[in-house]
């Protein structure tokens, strides 16, 4: 329970890198939403396995956002960021969907697994390259 208090603690974070990851998380939620949106109006019938498509594409996503900012933002944190991220990206998308009823959670909690996963490959790649720069010093 102690390492839950830390991660969600937003002490000690930078605010820019923050909302820059929630931020970042809701703008990809919407957009991505929408293209899948366009397609099922597409193509229609045609269009099978939406609520896969949607899980991946969400968890993807956050991953990729939770990453970029835990590994610019090089203050051992990449896991806040990455968790307030994917809570911002399940806000938004489960005002989006919550007509769908268990959709809705399973596409919210893939954005902050996502962002969990991305904040923590973001923190590892940092550590490995920090190891490296040791290395290389000596």
């Amino acid at each position: 329970m102690l390492r839950l208090n830390r991660i969600l603690d937003p002490r000690g974070t930078k605010i820019a890198y923050l909302l820059l990851s929630m931020i970042s998380n809701v703008a990809w939620a919407l957009s991505f939403f929408s293209l899948v949106d366009s397609l099922v109006l597409r193509y229609g019938d045609r269009m099978t396995g939406v609520d896969t498509t949607l899980m991946l594409g969400i968890f993807l996503g956050s991953l990729t956002i939770g990453y970029i900012v835990a590994w610019i933002a090089k203050d051992r944190r990449g896991l806040t960021y990455g968790i307030y991220g994917g809570l911002a990206g399940l806000i938004v998308i489960v005002l989006m969907t919550w007509k769908s009823g268990l959709l809705a959670v399973l596409v919210g909690l893939m954005a902050v697994f996502g962002g969990y996963n991305g904040g923590s490959l973001g923190e590892m790649m940092r550590m490995v390259r920090e190891r490296n720069e040791k290395r290389n010093k000596k």
